[in-house]
């Protein structure tokens, strides 16, 4: 036969045939022609019920009825169980204490590496302990059932048992799984010698050392030392030491340094040391440094006064973020969905547990403190409120100004002192953009002001931009406070320089949808904090908020004193008769703002006044075509128009006095008819 031939096929099986065209006769099955010779096989279909019985039997005499198999299961299972007892402690410890080694006499340095050593100690210890008693609950459930089962059941169950033991035993020990777990399926190319390795490769501090070198290298900066520091559950805080350059550099190759280290995005934090140029220490995130947050402090009604330190959030090392608020005006800054809530929240429920603290809660642009209502001592919100928020700013004022004078009179000394009788205000404003150009400038009055008298504010927006956040602003606020928001908002808050020093609030991530990403994390300058460090608040739920605010209520809160009203000629019981007044043209509503911000001085310049105006409205600001002097003349021209059509008696001509140039306060009093 000289070609090929087709068998008949059959409904039960097909039949395939391939023959060399010199074989003798057809060869059924299949054959499959390999490297010149051809190999018959049989299909599965044609071995025998009996033979493939025959292969199993051989197949577990040859492998010991499995008990081998079970044998490594088992021990698998064991090694698997001990290193959920160990859980990295042990290496945790080790690396402390070599902290203690890496002191080299500093008794600060050595106390703090101690402790860190026996805090970890004893968390092993309260770890193996959680640990057992679960193992031990579990055995002894399982034991239970099974000597239950054994006693009951007699020799067969016994049989059934040991050899489901077995099996299980045999099923985790397997050749094939092994070779799974040996072999993902996932190719690696591995490093040459001296290239960058994953900072998760590292096992130890020299390993990590030489991890970060070799990425820096990479990179093409030129580092002189490299230490690794210590080693925390979320990674690694290394130290190094540039032979050229600054830590700008590090920080601005941050991202790429990323890659070769193998870190999640933003996981590189950078921060220079003050005392030497050349020194940073860089901190690896390879996890949530914030997994296991504090709870929220049982803060009773009036158990703390506006001095003492309360715990608000946790620091990403471990350390616990306590503050005081005496003697503090602040502002926080996060866009929208990064916790600007949580940490009002978290402030708000420490000062309202405060005796010598009355808390005022202003919000034009949502509804404020709701949860913490009852123990707030008012509360204005709404942009449809502007009128009173506006007329609470001014009672504030005034009340800061009467303070000053009544601190000899009171024994106080050159600071207000807070007490149950004569407790501090603290202000509360969120959405502070959309203040009103008459509420911005009494906010700043009070900032100048209210310091010494213990009238504080705090603030809350989502961004910092220039017309809002002002250098009166700035240079006013002592704590500041800058979660997931925008790259422009450092040097608006922090100042210039702050992001190549590592204050890099941008970096965070605000929550998107279900997940919460960074919302509630921020970086804190001033009040005790000077490291860019990331810390989180402890967020407060509303109905626990709710819960606190009416215990508080009940036990009585703090009220202005009626000697700071008295002399202040104000009270706070007339709101409800305060009237939206008719907005004044711009340019002269900011002109007296000037005044109202600068605390009323008889007399500004022309170049105070339009400082003012152009920080406050981007409108006077220079435009493309304008020098500054350009944009000044413009608003006082403006500002001579919108005056004539107000009132054409006031003479709006600027006055010539020694050292100076501009308008008396008299003259935009009567232009505004106040």
């Amino acid at each position: 036969m000289s070609t090929a031939t087709h068998t008949e096929q059959t409904a039960e099986r097909p039949a395939l045939t391939i023959v060399k065209d010199n074989a003798d006769t057809p060869v059924e099955g299949t054959v499959i022609e390999h490297q010149g010779a051809a190999l018959a096989t049989r299909p599965a279909w044609a071995v025998s019920a009996t033979e493939r019985a025959r292969i199993a039997r051989r197949h577990a005499t040859t492998n010991w009825l499995y008990l081998g198999w079970a044998a490594r299961g088992y021990g698998r299972l064991a090694a698997r169980w001990a290193d959920g007892w160990r859980d990295d402690y042990p290496q945790m410890i080790r690396t402390a204490r070599a902290d203690i080694k890496a002191a080299k006499g500093d008794a600060g340095a050595e106390q703090s590496a101690k402790r860190a050593v026996k805090q970890l100690r004893d968390a092993y210890t309260h770890h193996r302990l959680v640990y057992s008693a679960k193992t031990g609950a579990w055995v002894g459930t399982t034991g239970l059932a099974g000597g239950t089962a054994i006693t009951v059941g007699g020799v067969w169950t016994s049989l059934v048992l040991g050899l489901g033991a077995i099996a299980y035993g045999a099923w985790r020990g397997q050749p094939d799984l092994i070779a799974a777990e040996d072999d993902p399926g996932r190719i690696e190319i591995l490093a040459a010698e001296g290239e960058p390795f994953p900072i998760a490769d590292a096992t130890n501090r020299t390993e990590a050392a030489e991890c970060v070198r070799r990425a820096l290298v990479s990179e093409g900066i030129a580092v002189a030392e490299v230490e690794a520091g210590r080693r925390y559950d979320w990674g690694w805080e290394i130290n190094v030491r540039l032979k050229k350059g600054t830590p700008a550099d590090l920080i601005a190759k941050a991202g790429d340094l990323e890659t070769p280290l193998d870190l999640p995005v933003d996981g590189l934090l950078c921060q220079p040391l003050r005392t030497s140029r050349a020194r940073a220490t860089l901190r690896l995130v390879e996890g949530d440094p914030f997994v296991k947050m504090p709870q929220l402090p049982d803060r009773a009604p009036n158990s703390l006064r506006l001095r003492d330190k309360a715990l608000l959030a946790l620091r990403m090392d471990g350390q616990p973020t306590e503050l005081s608020f005496l003697g503090l005006n602040f502002i926080v800054i996060a866009s929208s969905g990064g916790g600007k809530s949580i940490t009002m929240r978290s402030i708000a429920d420490v000062l309202t547990a405060c005796e010598d603290t009355v808390v005022i809660d202003l919000d034009p642009g949502g509804n404020g403190l709701e949860p913490l209502a009852e123990a707030i001592g008012v509360r204005v919100v709404g942009a449809d409120q502007m009128h009173l928020i506006e007329a609470v700013l001014e009672k504030l004022l005034k009340v800061a100004k009467a303070r000053a004078t009544l601190l000899g009179k009171l024994g106080m000394d050159d600071n207000w002192v807070p007490s149950r009788e004569y407790p501090a205000v603290v202000t509360l404003i969120d959405e502070y953009p959309q203040l009103s150009q008459k509420a911005k400038a009494l906010v700043v009055a009070i900032l100048r002001v209210g310091r010494k008298s213990r009238v504080h504010i705090g603030l809350a927006a989502q961004e910092a931009t220039k017309d809002s956040i002002g250098a009166a602003i700035a240079d006013s606020i002592a704590l500041k406070i800058v979660g997931p928001s925008r790259h422009q908002d450092i040097v608006q808050v922090f100042g210039a320089g702050a992001g190549a020093n590592g204050w890099r609030p941008d970096r965070l991530h605000p929550a998107q949808g279900l997940d919460p990403a960074d919302a509630g994390k921020a970086y804190i300058m001033g009040g005790g904090s000077a490291d860019p460090l990331i810390h989180k608040f402890i967020a407060m739920t509303r109905d626990e908020g709710k819960i606190r605010a009416a215990a508080r209520a009940a036990a009585g809160r703090p009220w202005i004193d009626d000697i700071s009203l008295e002399t202040a000629g104000v009270t706070f019981d007339d709101l409800h008769t305060v009237k939206p007044h008719a907005a004044l043209p711009e340019a002269v509503e900011l002109a007296r703002l000037a005044f109202t911000a600068n605390d009323d001085p008889e007399r500004m310049t022309s170049e105070e006044i339009y400082d003012y105006a152009s920080s406050a409205s981007e409108t006077w600001a220079p435009q493309d075509d304008e020098d500054q002097a350009k944009a000044m003349a413009r608003f006082q021209d403006a500002l001579r128009k919108q005056a004539a059509e107000i009132n054409p008696n006031v003479d709006m001509k600027t006055k010539q006095w020694r050292g100076g140039r501009g308008y008396y306060l008299a003259t935009l009093v009567e232009l505004t008819g106040e």
